[in-house]
This record gives C-alpha cells, structure tokens and sequence, in this order.
C-alpha cells in the first residue's frame, strides 16, 4: 500500500527530471510548459519549461513527502485522496508561478 501512496508523487519527480534533463527545443503543442506566454518566443518556451520543471521536481519530492505522512497517521481512504488533492493545488499553483516569473523576467505580453 505504502507504494501506491508514493505512486503519484513519484510520477512527478520523473515527468520534472525528463523536462529537466531533456526540454523540448522547439514550441510545440505537445510536450513542455505550454501557455500563451510561454509560446510566445523561444526564450519565453526555455526558460518556461526549466522553471517549470524545477517546480515539478519539489512538487514530487512534497508530495511523496506528505503522502508519507498520510500513510502513516491518517486511514487509506483519506490517505490517498488528500495527497492527490494538495498535489492539484501545488499544479495550478506552479503554473501561476511559472507563468508570473516570465512576466519578471520578460516583461508583459
């Protein structure tokens, strides 16, 4: 059980270490960070996709953490939906900051 618990955040640690380790070159709409803003220009889609997977690396290594915890103090039912929850807030929370550090970096649209 204790694995199906990590499942997902390991899942998550290897989508962030492929993007990391192999970002895609070109704009494309099926693999990396893929908004408006980050199709814009390449160094837009570049630096989108490192920050994004940096993000995507702490988010794994979070949530294995905390579904660790779960696993531990609370019963399966809720030790396995509250994880995956707080990682879906984590996703959207990671694409608004993604998206905010190329406006920093890169001035508005």
């Amino acid at each position: 059980m204790l694995f199906l618990h990590l499942l997902p955040g390991i899942l998550v640690l290897v989508i962030g270490f492929i993007l990391y380790k192999w970002p895609p070159r070109h704009i494309n709409w099926l693999w990396g960070f893929r908004t408006h803003y980050s199709m814009r220009d390449i160094e837009n889609w570049q630096e989108g996709n490192r920050y994004y997977a940096k993000l995507l690396l702490l988010i794994g290594l979070v949530s294995a953490l905390i579904s660790l915890i779960c696993y531990r103090l609370l019963p399966l039912l809720i030790s396995l939906l509250l994880p995956i929850g707080i990682m879906i807030i984590f996703f959207m929370l990671s694409i608004y900051l993604t998206n905010e550090h190329l406006k920093r970096k890169f001035g508005k649209w």
